[in-house]
């Protein structure tokens, strides 16, 4: 990615040697210019891209360090094809160089509070020529200057930092654009995340307001029962229960209705199986990553359809491989293992993870309501819409059913079979 050239990733004393480095290395690409040991070298070109990226570190540090790498590689190479004074020579102007460019860049735009382009691209002019031109009068022991030579100097001066500049703005802005990009489709997984758990919640307190309605139903009936035995107290008691209940069921329509108005079922566009599944597991890395485990996500689907209900499936598809994340936990070497294919009329999901697996005498648990192995420091069940409810919409919304089988300290499969006209149906089923 083009993000990681910044040298932000390393630390300082590392990208200062780095950057010594590679500008000692570019200054082996080189055209000799008007006088024996001048030269106009690639460094030039590479040096203000260097400081571009990496202007939080003090440029007369990396000066100081090109000081040192530079003599290192044109010393050695100089040595070979020069006589030892002309190559101390040489390389003294060499080194110069650098120091009186990383000077004036110290002086002139590194130590500005604010900093802008043009500042950094009129000062690289700056920093060039005169370097250059003091190297030229070391060199010559100043008796070559020429209106000529200054003025050829400058336009070379000029033409590398228009190069140098354009090409660090270039970077800088393609680095933009996929940081930008890479946050927004890491803000539509989240969304898309999210609105599925909301939706899957919402789903289940529709589905308990027809239990609240049956409580406030039968409290009404006992007080009027009780109303007719002369129990006045208790009496009294079965109406506040009743009214309390009726209360929390207009509140839990409030929050329906709220939601619903936030996650409006209309806006919803269909999605292709390819696509739930890159939500679903590029979430679930991001989570892994997070927790700094060792566990590798594997895909292999032969499916391909369009999705009304998505929000469902990634509900479903997400809890799965989230029960398989924890069954491995720690482990090294852990793997998910997600498969999605054709089985007649029906399409099949299954998740099969290399974790701990399940006892025999637990797997006729997972599926009740309210049952967990998830616990945590606390000892309250981690929040979740749990298997049971898994197994509710798949059976509810997808016409299909849910199994298990797992193998003790080796690993665990879920396999999930949907209707195809089901899943391709946008009409919610409702109880």
């Amino acid at each position: 990615m083009l993000k990681n050239i910044s040298f932000l990733h390393y630390r300082k004393y590392q990208r200062i040697i780095i950057a010594a480095i590679c500008v000692a290395l570019a200054s082996q690409v080189q055209f000799p210019f008007f006088t024996p040991g001048f030269i106009v070298a690639l460094s030039a070109l590479l040096l203000p891209i260097f400081l571009y990226f990496s202007q939080d570190f003090n440029p007369l540090q990396l000066g100081c360090a090109i000081a040192i790498a530079s003599p290192v590689f044109r010393g050695l190479i100089l040595l070979l094809t020069h006589n030892a004074t002309h190559a101390v020579t040489y390389t003294i102007a060499d080194i110069i160089y650098f120091m009186l460019y990383m000077l004036i860049y110290y002086l002139l735009y590194w130590r500005l509070v604010y900093h802008n382009d043009v500042a950094l691209f009129l000062t690289i002019i700056i920093c060039d020529y005169a370097a250059n031109l003091l190297e030229i009068g070391f060199l010559t022991k100043f008796h070559g200057y020429t209106m000529s030579v200054l003025a050829i100097v400058f336009t070379v001066a000029l033409v590398r930092a228009t190069i140098a500049s354009l090409i660090a703005f270039i970077i800088h802005y393609f680095q933009l654009l996929i940081v930008n990009s890479e946050e927004h489709e890491r803000q539509y997984y989240h969304f898309i995340w999210v609105a599925s758990a909301v939706k899957s919640e919402v789903y289940f307190m529709r589905k308990t307001i027809t239990d609240i309605e049956e409580v406030t139903k039968k409290a009404y009936v006992l007080n009027e029962h009780l109303k007719k035995t002369g129990q006045d107290d208790e009496q009294k008691m079965a109406y506040a229960i009743a009214q309390h209940v009726h209360e929390i069921k207009h509140s839990y329509q409030d929050v329906i209705k709220g939601l619903g108005d936030y996650f409006n079922d209309q806006d919803n566009v269909p999605m292709q199986m390819d696509d739930i599944l890159r939500i679903v597991t590029s979430y679930t890395q991001m989570i892994i990553r997070s927790r700094h485990l060792s566990i590798n996500l594997v895909v292999h689907n032969t499916v391909d359809c369009t999705v009304p209900k998505h929000y469902y499936l990634v509900t479903i598809m997400s809890n799965l491989i989230l029960n398989g994340i924890d069954a491995i936990g720690s482990r090294r070497n852990g793997e998910i293992l997600i498969q999605v294919s054709h089985e007649g009329p029906d399409i099949c999901l299954a998740v099969t993870d290399n974790g701990s697996g399940i006892s025999r005498e637990m797997i006729p648990l997972i599926f009740k309501p309210g049952f967990s192995t998830k616990f945590d420091q606390s000892g309250d069940i981690y929040r979740g819409i749990g298997l049971s409810n898994v197994q509710t919409i798949v059976q509810e919304q997808f016409a299909g059913h849910i199994t298990v089988d797992s193998t003790p300290q080796v690993g665990t499969m879920f396999f999930v079979t949907m209707n195809k006209h089901q899943l391709t149906n946008s009409q919610e089923v409702t109880t």
